[in-house]
């Protein structure tokens, strides 16, 4: 198996939605920056900061504009996801007061205490929201209480809430994610290769789906198979440098491909990756 895969295997996903949902879609872009990793994380997100950033440079106008209670969900959540401070948390609150029939604001309060480890305020508001039928976000919310699960060290808890996100709407792919990286970790890959395919289809710009998918077929020795799946992810995100590292590894280890391989970890050295002795020994190694 490639050494580096789903942030050390099993970073597991929680994660916030964007501002608006329609049927058994989610409408809009912001959704896509908001899946966090539980525990530190700040470094692997930069990238998704920047884009943050900059889309907060965009909204920042209509931040205040209480009768647009979706695009104040999209900058709170934008807001709370870029790393900045500034007063997020009474932010939200605000928000929910004005809003008080808005559950949503609920969920994003929710988040923001579980981003920062408050766990107990994190878990109160989660399964309030538990009980309310009518909460539009359920599949996120269910993917969240089952990353509470997996803290509690509630392995079958968090499987069974894990199911539940994928069977409710709107789809998201962190649940598949999660609920496939668990599967990985008890070796049952038949099983979590459908989850990663599926998780890819629903957010194609989903890095630990491409790398969950490849970790499959690698597993079951169809190296030609996840060369692919590496290689098309890395085509159209060039700064998704973990599936560049595992595709070089198939490539040089798998597929007899040494001097291709070696360009390829190269170029994982020259755009910033973070492995970059491993990288170079195995260049060496190649040649």
């Amino acid at each position: 198996m490639s050494q580096l895969s789903l942030m050390g295997l099993f970073g597991f996903l929680f994660v916030m939605g964007c501002s608006a949902t329609r049927s058994n879609e989610i409408k809009g872009k912001t959704y896509e920056y908001l899946s966090w990793f539980d525990g530190d994380s700040s470094e692997e997100f930069d990238s998704y900061r920047k884009i943050l950033s900059e889309k907060l440079e965009g909204v920042e106008e209509d931040k205040e504009d209480p009768t647009n209670v979706e695009k104040h969900l999209d900058y709170l959540a934008s807001l709370d996801a870029s790393g900045k401070k500034n007063g997020i948390e009474n932010k939200i609150k605000a928000f929910i007061a004005k809003n008080p029939e808005e559950k949503r604001g609920l969920f994003l309060l929710g988040v923001h205490y579980m981003r920062n480890k408050r766990r107990e305020l994190a878990n109160h508001f989660f399964t309030l929201l538990e009980k309310d039928p009518n909460f539009v976000w359920k599949s996120l919310l269910y993917n969240n209480l089952g990353m509470l699960s997996l803290q509690d060290k509630e392995r079958g808890k968090a499987i069974g809430y894990f199911e539940k996100a994928i069977n409710t709407e709107p789809a998201i792919a962190a649940p598949r994610v999660n609920l496939g990286s668990l599967y990985i970790q008890s070796k049952s890959y038949l099983d979590a290769l459908p989850l990663f395919k599926r998780a890819l289809e629903i957010d194609s710009n989903f890095e630990d789906a491409a790398l969950g998918l490849g970790l499959c077929y690698e597993a079951q020795g169809k190296f030609n198979e996840a060369h692919k799946v590496y290689s098309e992810f890395s085509e159209s995100h060039s700064n998704c440098l973990t599936v560049l590292y595992n595709d070089a590894l198939v490539l040089g280890r798998n597929l007899g491909k040494r001097q291709e391989a070696s360009e390829m970890m190269l170029r994982y050295i020259q755009r910033g990756g973070k492995e970059t002795a491993k990288a170079h020994e195995m260049i060496q190694g190649w040649r």
